[in-house]
């Protein structure tokens, strides 16, 4: 006697790019834009989150959702009032469906350099780096594998995880404060490349300028110019300070290193600014070095960890860390 399997049971599943029907009788369909719409939603918190970062209205968001669930016929989110949370199903869908769309990136990666005819390797960065890092790494990548493409795309490290999980890029070069450091998703791994040092940033008139190192507590009462940054370091720089001992007297906040030392020479305040962002340093600012274990940016390569290595990926990887030592 023939066996049917009862309606709306799964009998097998299907991934689909198109998610408009399988040619496997009785097998659902899972499209691979639901399930990168539904990893934003599950990584993020929430479906504005998400939008915004697959630039996407919030009701497509929802509507997308609202098909994944009911084409798996179980509940994925619980909405409230400020986020989702998984359900259990949820939490099984988020932790199969990273590893599964990281794979998937590293496919078509690999495809469309044969496509290309020739090997190429995607590189992220945040946009600080431009400033002498990325040139460097560039340079010397370029000398030993020049007939590889390098192409370069710059990204904020908060966004990178989600950057590689769509496959734009094989690598990013991303950032973090060793007093205040970043929460790395599972499917990401986190490869230390180098410490870089926060100095601080006074006119070559100020009376500490001529020290061979500088205790930040010494500071306390000064004006200080600060650059500002986004979540979650928007409040990085106060969270410095009240380690060293003191609460800041912040006067300015910029949005660059450069005008943080142009208001420092004349004399608006002083600044903090670590070494990779001090390339072009004003002749009318000095750069103490911090006392002790100074506090300090963490720069680290990051990639997802169920792709295939790209060899090209490899090279550059081993690039980055002969050039951030150098």
């Amino acid at each position: 006697m023939t066996s049917h399997p009862k309606r709306g049971t799964v009998t097998s599943v299907a991934v689909s790019p198109s998610g408009r029907g399988s040619a496997l009788e009785g097998t659902r369909v899972l499209e691979i834009r639901r399930l990168q719409i539904f990893a934003a939603v599950a990584e993020r918190g929430s479906f504005t989150a998400a939008a915004e970062a697959l630039y996407m209205t919030h009701s497509a968001v929802s509507q997308q959702m609202a098909l994944l669930e009911r084409q798996l016929g179980v509940p994925l989110v619980i909405r409230g009032p400020r986020g989702v949370e998984l359900t259990e199903s949820g939490r099984l869908l988020a932790e199969r469906s990273t590893g599964l769309l990281g794979t998937i990136a590293s496919i078509e990666q690999e495809l469309q350099d044969l496509k290309a005819r020739h090997a190429s390797v995607r590189l992220g960065a945040f946009p600080t780096a431009g400033a002498d890092l990325i040139p460097r790494v560039l340079s010397e990548y370029q000398k030993r594998y020049p007939e590889t493409k390098v192409v370069l795309r710059s990204a904020h490290a908060a966004d990178m995880p989600a950057v590689l999980r769509e496959g734009a890029i094989h690598l990013g070069l991303v950032w973090d404060y060793d007093f205040l450091p970043r929460t790395v998703p599972p499917d990401i791994e986190w490869v230390h490349l180098v410490d870089d040092p926060l100095f601080v940033l006074v006119p070559a008139d100020h009376p500490l300028a001529g020290e061979s190192e500088v205790d930040l507590l010494e500071f306390a009462g000064e004006n200080w110019v600060v650059r500002g940054h986004s979540p979650p370091y928007d409040e990085a720089f106060t969270t410095m300070c009240r380690v060293a001992g003191f609460e800041p007297q912040i006067g300015f906040v910029t949005e660059d290193y450069l005008s943080a030392q142009g208001l420092v020479a004349a004399g608006i305040g002083v600044s903090a600014a670590p070494r990779l962002a001090l390339v072009a340093q004003r002749p009318d600012v000095v750069a103490v070095p911090i006392a002790g274990q100074a506090p300090h940016r963490r720069i680290a390569a990051v990639r997802l960890r169920a792709a295939t290595q790209h060899e090209a990926a490899e090279q550059m990887l081993d690039v980055l860390r002969k050039a951030a030592t150098g």
